[in-house]
């Protein structure tokens, strides 16, 4: 594929998450549009730059109409919860939501997050220093092996076990960072 398709395919691909079609600027309801982009954790500014590439369609977004829906719909989407899910999927925070308790909410979410991606990458390593280790066993049992390729090989695992344990030792405390305080969240009203 030829870097100018590509460069091609690249600008359309960024025009089409950051602006409207003609028929969506000439059918749109900037209401609903408001309030999507809102739930969507859009800021008041993404959202007004994707509404206002209408323009170049001839249609003028009704900005009062989108901004006091996006209000809303950003006030559903600054929800402690949905904070504490965001965070749990691995989303950063995008700093939209002026609420603190959204804020402690995804970090407790983003905690729970960041200890399973470690948890997943110990046993990744884990399995491939096994699978090593095993390849080790058996060039030291071949008897084509040199003395300095089995000096080598045995350093090689002695490293790779002493790796092994601190993982596993560091695989055993993980269930005491994952032990999340339960999620009390008091609402504002």
């Amino acid at each position: 594929m030829s870097y100018r398709l590509l460069c091609v395919l690249f600008i359309i691909l960024l025009s089409g998450c950051t602006s409207l079609s003609q028929d969506e600027c000439l059918q749109a309801n900037w209401q609903q549009l408001g309030y999507s982009h809102g739930m969507k954790g859009y800021s008041l500014e993404q959202g007004q730059e994707i509404a206002l590439s209408c323009r170049e369609f001839g249609v003028s977004p009704q900005l009062n109409e989108y901004q006091a829906s996006h209000q809303q719909g950003l006030a559903v989407y600054c929800e402690p919860e949905n904070g504490f899910t965001l965070g749990l999927r691995g989303e950063a925070y995008n700093s939209v939501c002026n609420n603190t308790q959204f804020r402690k909410a995804w970090q407790e979410g983003n905690e729970h997050y960041q200890v399973e991606t470690r948890k997943a990458e110990i046993d990744a390593r884990l399995d491939s220093i096994n699978w090593r280790l095993d390849e080790i066993r058996s060039e030291l049992s071949a008897s084509a092996s040199t003395s300095n390729q089995r000096k080598e090989l045995r350093r090689e695992r002695e490293q790779l076990e002493d790796e092994s344990k601190d993982l596993r030792r560091e695989r055993a405390l993980m269930p005491l960072l994952n032990k999340l305080p339960s999620l009390h969240i008091e609402y504002e009203l």
